[in-house]
């Protein structure tokens, strides 16, 4: 053995010496097409970690082996590999890379390259997410695209989120984006797996957006899904998580919650609660963690094959994806389904075809109601959770008035079942005039919609109710696209001429029972029952469009879009069913005029502005027809007798909301490509604002809908890419965005003002909890001031309003000394003035290290959960909260936390449980490795990975989650409310994708 390890060592000396006797230094310059020297180019000596970068001047200087190869590579230029054959000196000049050059996004009714784009557009490539353990579009997009903010309002598992490009502009209407996904206009985002995308571009300006017209207003995403290659291909990717809480509330532990308890009954006079034993029993034993019992450890597996192939011809694409998360809540989940197939085929040098299809199954379990998790706050952590009979505990003595929060996980169902289909076929067709082409495509899509709800025997004190939802949607679509490419010396045009046709059916039927006979069959089961009711619904809508867009670019640098499309649409009468929205944008690529490029900093410089027009269908259907409503009512004494009265008044004059926008852009790229800046400033202006107006009962009563208001969105859009370091294999790429948004309601149309509300805090709530008032941006919270306690010094001023030092002490508006809502105000805003996205990626050799963050800043939140779990009234009758330790008593009169008093009344809807919403949040971190080939025989390639979800968040708020909410996606008047919201969860990934 030492023999054999003499002679290895022997040998690996010989090797080394010859080695480095062969060893040489390699000098030499690299210059661009036009022969300048290129700064930074990456110059690695191939199969090894040696390399260096050349200079201001391209030049380099390096030391390798004389029968090695070196590697010349450098963003927009072509790669290129040189063998040294014993040269000391190589010269290299470098190609530009025309695919990056000419990289092409997908705009509306086509393709541009991204040079040519005159509007405001960011793409997102699957490249950005494809490190991170996502499962919708809402992940993929937030924190990616400046003036896009997303809020995952809802933490649970396929749980709702909020989507707004540049604000939002409509009060009765859906201000979400427009969904466009293979041409496919108006699909739903919650059926797109993100595994399927290839690319995805936001359009954001009115030069971009117009083309979809009528429905373009609140930006337009587009999704491009994987298409097959040549080649039989088969890739699998599973993937395994666990959740938990990122924070819980800081509670009182039993013993004392007790003493607490004691001295308020104390300070009001009243009997003592708990005995001295009864305490020392709590401090020795503890009490109930509800919070434990509410929340758990979550998990989640999702399993993703593709199978993709074809041949010069015919490619195809089919994919399977299955995701499964149990919730951070116990007994709350979500499953989906979803099967995905794309054919394309090129039947001959004129005629091709397409077919996507997929289909998609979604099923929500107890995701949406927050009840078991304001409970846990409310109910007393003296109270056992559990009876002597093993049942949970029906009613607390001393904590909350309503049912166990167990109860709320267990005794009732709230399900929600999607079942979605969609297939899309087109031909295309190269006529015989050069660079015509007629695309036909025609889309069916199908929704099915279940929404089943059962309370139990617990929750229903003994009188079971559930219900049944049921609604069926068809979406008819048919593009017919005429496409015209012109280039002729330094002219280029592109026109595109589209008719589209869409039309929309909705069917309805809802059934809900009480005392149901039969509740262990819960809403399976409906027809015995003690009481029923019934109804059904019924609406169809239907979209005629023509549209036309012209791109002429002179010289690569001269560039003109101008386009305008001709809505139709049924749920507007007559007069005004028809509107036009026309945009025109101007680009200057200022990076190929001779004076930029004598400067020689610039690998590109664009100049860009817009103007156009948006609408928006902010009604339902029949909105313009007046309504009739059912009524039972007695006359002369005689039996009751149903009958029909006439309900909201129609408005035939109603016509569309129309937003105007102007766009001014700047896009910079130095070191050929290796930084990258662009900038926009936008202003957005929403007229003809539809708002339900109050109609005198003199006049019939009721709300009509009419155009009276006006809306305005503003603000400056930065993002900064760059690779600020490639060099000895590692690679760094980053991408930074921050946005502004100032958002302001213009007029109300003679209204002083109008109330929002939610529903949401019932009980807490005193009015609306927000109010629309010209000068102030939507989502403005109304409440009252609060002042902190009121202080020894200010006894005397507090008497007047029946109070004494220690109560709570609120702003009176008009002095009457007397807290109404008179005294009412704006005391925050639900709409954030800037959000941020920083992406990262570092690679080494196999690994990629990705760490994302995003953030919010400048928002309030309401935290009605805070709230009801600190007031000591209402429905939670004690204090349940740590905080409640600081209480206003002798010796502390410096607190602003309330006394326990005889006079002390608290108001929820106040600027005390209004919070800092802002965070900045570690979103995302991935490690993973691409295991080498020839591991397994160059069979297959593998890559491991391990992820963190939402690790760390810097924040201000008390609440467990800055970015719940309890209220969903489908207002901007009435957002940002915190009471018993289902919080995002802290999630750890591993996975494997193994391609073969």
């Amino acid at each position: 053995m030492k023999n054999y390890l003499k002679l290895f060592l022997l040998a690996w000396l010989l090797s080394s010496s010859v080695a480095f006797a062969q060893s040489n230094r390699i000098t030499g310059r690299v210059t661009g097409p036009d022969n300048q020297g290129l700064p930074g180019v990456n110059v690695q000596v191939n199969g090894t970690t040696t390399g260096t970068s050349t200079d201001a001047s391209g030049n380099y200087a390096v030391n390798a082996a004389n029968n090695a190869t070196l590697v010349f590579s450098n963003i927009g230029y072509t790669s290129q590999t040189v063998a040294i054959n014993g040269r000391s000196e190589i010269n290299v000049q470098l190609v530009e890379d025309l695919k990056t050059l000419n990289e092409v996004v997908v705009v509306g009714y086509g393709t541009q390259r991204k040079t040519d784009v005159t509007g405001a557009l960011t793409a997102i490539s699957n490249k950005e997410f494809a490190q991170q353990p996502v499962t919708r579009l809402d992940q993929v997009l937030q924190g990616r695209a400046a003036g896009v903010q997303v809020t995952q309002t809802n933490g649970a598992p396929g749980g709702d989120a909020r989507i707004r490009i540049r604000g939002a502009n409509s009060v009765l209407g859906n201000n979400d984006p427009l969904y466009v996904v293979d041409g496919f206009v108006g699909a739903n985002f919650n059926f797109v797996n993100p595994s399927d995308i290839e690319t995805i571009q936001v359009l954001k300006d009115a030069a971009s957006t117009s083309i979809y017209g009528s429905r373009g207003a609140n930006g337009v995403v587009i999704i491009t899904t994987k298409k097959g290659s040549k080649g039989l291909k088969v890739n699998y990717e599973g993937q395994f998580s666990t959740s938990e809480n990122i924070k819980r509330y800081d509670v009182l532990p039993a013993g004392e919650f007790a003493e607490i308890v004691n001295a308020r009954a104390t300070a009001v006079g009243s009997g003592l609660p708990f005995t001295t034993d009864q305490i020392a029993q709590f401090k020795q034993n503890g009490g109930t963690d509800w919070q434990s019992l509410v929340f758990r450890k979550g998990s989640g597996q999702q399993h993703q094959i593709t199978v993709s192939g074809g041949n010069d011809k015919t490619t195809f694409l089919v994919s399977g994806n299955y995701l499964n998360q149990n919730g951070i809540v116990n007994n709350s989940g979500f499953k989906r389904y979803i099967l995905r197939t794309n054919l394309n085929t090129q039947i001959n040098d004129k005629l091709s075809f397409r077919l996507n299809f997929w289909g998609t199954r979604s099923q929500n379990h107890n995701t949406l109601d927050g009840g078991a998790i304001v409970q846990a706050l409310a109910w007393a952590p003296t109270t056992p959770a559990y009876g002597t009979d093993g049942q949970p505990t029906f009613t607390d003595p001393i904590g909350s008035v309503y049912r166990n929060p167990l109860d709320y996980l267990y005794d009732q169902s709230v399900d929600q079942n999607r079942t979605g289909l969609n297939l899309i076929g087109g031909l295309n067709y190269k006529l015989p005039i050069k660079g015509l082409s007629l695309d036909l495509q025609y889309a069916v899509n199908f929704l099915n919609a279940q929404n089943l709800n059962l309370n139990g025997k617990r929750l229903s004190n003994n009188n079971p109710t559930a219900s049944r939802f049921s609604a069926e949607q068809f979406t008819l679509q048919n593009t017919n696209t005429l496409n015209y490419d012109l280039k002729v010396g330094d002219h280029s045009i592109n026109a595109v001429a589209v008719l589209e046709t869409q039309q929309f059916t909705d069917q309805n039927f809802t059934a809900s029972a009480a005392g149901l006979r039969f509740p262990q069959l819960g809403y399976d089961n409906i027809g015995g029952n003690t009481a029923a009711t019934v109804a059904s619904g019924f609406q169809k809508w239907t979209l005629l469009s023509l549209l036309g867009r012209v791109n002429y670019g002179y010289k690569d640098k001269y560039l003109v879009t101008a386009a305008v499309r001709r809505d139709g649409s049924s749920k507007f009468g007559p007069a005004n069913r028809y509107s036009v929205f026309p945009s025109v944008a101007l680009g200057w690529r200022l990076s190929e005029e001779e004076f930029i490029k004598n400067l020689n900093v610039f690998s590109n410089l664009k100049l860009r502005g817009s103007w156009g027009m948006t609408g928006s269908q902010a009604i339902n259907p029949y909105a313009t027809l007046s309504t009739y409503s059912t009524i039972v009512s007695a006359f002369n004494n005689t039996a009751a007798t149903a009958g029909v009265i006439l309900g909201n008044p129609g408005n035939p004059d109603l016509k569309w909301e129309t937003t105007k926008q102007v766009d001014v852009g700047l896009e910079m790229e130095f070191l050929n490509g290796r930084i990258r800046i662009e900038a926009d400033y936008f202003k957005k202006n929403t007229t003809d604002l539809l708002l339900n107006v109050a109609i005198p009962s003199y006049a019939g009563g009721g709300t009509q809908a009419r155009n009276v208001g006006e809306i305005e969105n503003k603000g400056f859009e930065f993002s900064i890419g760059a690779t600020p370091f490639d060099k000895g294999g590692f690679r760094w790429e980053t991408n930074l965005n921050y946005s502004t948004l100032q958002n302001r309601v213009i007029s109300l149309g003679g209204l002083p003002r109008l109330g929002q509300g939610t529903g949401v805090g019932a009980g807490m709530s005193t009015t609306n909890e927000f109010m629309l008032i010209p000068g102030e941006p939507l989502g403005s919270y109304w409440g009252l001031q609060y002042l902190g306690t009121w202080k020894p010094n200010e006894a005397d001023q507090a008497a007047r309003q029946g109070r004494v030092p220690g109560d709570p002490h609120y702003q009176d508006l008009n002095g009457d000394n007397a807290i109404t809502t008179d005294d009412f105000q704006i005391i925050g805003r639900a709409f954030p003035k800037g959000t941020a996205g920083w992406n990262n990626t570092f690679t080494y050799k196999g690994f990629t290290l990705n760490v994302f963050f995003n953030g919010v800043f400048g928002v309030d939140k309401l935290n009605y959960t805070r709230a009801a779990a600190l007031s000591g009234s209402g429905d939670a009758r004690q204090f349940i909260l740590s905080e409640i330790r600081d209480y206003y008593r002798p010796g502390n009169e410096t607190s602003d936390v309330p006394a326990f008093t005889k006079t002390y009344q608290p108001f929820t809807q106040s600027s005390r449980f209004l919070e800092d919403g802002g965070f900045v949040r570690l979103k995302n971190v991935s490690l993973s490795y691409n295991v080498p080939t020839g591991f397994i025989n160059n069979k297959a390639n593998i890559r491991v990975f391990a992820s963190a979800t939402n690790l760390f968040t810097i924040t201000k708020y008390k609440g467990p989650d800055p970015e719940s909410a309890r209220v969903g996606s489908g207002t901007d008047t009435a957002i940002g409310i915190d009471y018993g919201s289902y919080p995002n969860a802290k999630q750890y990934t591993l996975g494997i994708n193994l391609g073969f």
